[in-house]
């Protein structure tokens, strides 16, 4: 047996799972067992140049994967590029073979250079590790933290109860979803529930407005009667009773035609629903109603200017 078999059995034996204890199933590499598992993978296939026979063996000791455990923690290490290697050097002509060997054997030296600085502390990682104290100190980041215990459990509880959900029905959604619609659906409820109490405040205020009660029908007293007694009060400087007077002609106006039924309690509001939205009295008249209202029952000042104004409306309703 030539020395360069006996060497090659040597590594076979060595790599072999009965000769090597930490195989790619059993516990994580050390980065020197890391190092030394890449050497004896370099030896093996720098040996292939004199014994290519053997390159089946030495795939067959090869994982798919090393696991390696280092001080920042476990790494996955795929061995890929070595078995396609093998394979490739196993099919490949003689004039090709040394130059895959050569490269197999570049990549696995880089290799262990890289296991070897893996550890090794870093000035780099110091002043990155600075600066991201630096930037995490920051007010915005104050408040940036893992999860409460609350969280966790909450967490916990949401997976059990999916859990139970799926064994009933797999075909249901997920209890976080629907925590998510019945949340949805309690704030439709509460909107719902919010709108009809604005609803029923509105419908009560309508009800509550003031009603002036006259002794008689407005159209039993003509608009022009109205209408004058109006330019009466505004000759006289009584801005407000003169738009009083002036919104009874509107209203004695439209009686006579016949748009409602006479009512002496009516408010001003229903004077105005009473009229179609088709009739073209309606936009004026909802202009008067609107600024009667506000000097009114609102008591706002009123002036020479609300009163022509007022007028101008008037006749729009034919009140000239």
């Amino acid at each position: 047996m030539t020395a360069s078999l006996l060497r090659f059995v040597g590594l076979l034996a060595l790599l072999s799972p009965a000769g090597w204890a930490y195989a790619s199933d059993a516990s994580p590499l050390t980065i020197a067992q890391y190092v030394e598992r890449l050497r004896a993978y370099q030896a093996g296939v720098r040996d292939l140049a004199t014994a290519p026979q053997h390159a089946s063996d030495l795939y067959q000791t090869i994982p798919e994967e090393l696991m390696v455990r280092g001080a920042h923690g476990e790494v996955s290490v795929p061995t890929a590029f070595l078995r396609d290697g093998i394979i490739r050097f196993q099919k490949a002509a003689p004039k090709v073979k040394p130059g895959i060997v050569s490269a197999l054997g570049q990549r696995l030296d880089v290799m262990c250079e890289e296991a070897q600085a893996f550890d090794q502390p870093s000035r780099a990682d110091d002043k990155l590790r600075a600066k991201l104290d630096q930037i995490l100190s920051a007010r915005e980041f104050s408040a940036v933290h893992g999860p409460a215990a609350w969280e966790v459990l909450r967490d916990r509880i949401y997976a059990w109860l999916d859990r139970q959900f799926k064994k009933m029905d797999p075909h249901l959604p997920k209890f976080s979803d629907v925590g998510q619609i019945t949340v949805w659906i309690l704030i439709a409820v509460a909107c719902a529930v919010l709108g009809v109490w604005l609803f029923r405040i509105s419908r009560q205020r309508l009800a509550e407005r003031p009603r002036e009660i006259i002794p008689f029908a407005p159209s039993d007293k003509s608009w022009r009667v109205w209408l004058a007694e109006a330019r009466r009060k505004a000759s006289a400087g009584e801005w407000r009773e003169a738009i009083h007077a002036a919104y009874w002609a509107a209203v004695s106006r439209l009686e006579a035609e016949g748009l409602w039924r006479p009512d002496r309690a009516r408010t001003p509001r229903e004077y105005l629903n009473a009229i179609p939205a088709t009739n073209q009295a309606r936009t004026p008249f909802a202009a008067l109603t609107g600024r009667f209202e506000a000097i009114w029952y609102g008591n706002r000042p009123s002036s020479e200017g609300d009163f022509s104004q007022f007028v101008t409306e008037l006749e729009k309703l034919g009140c000239r």
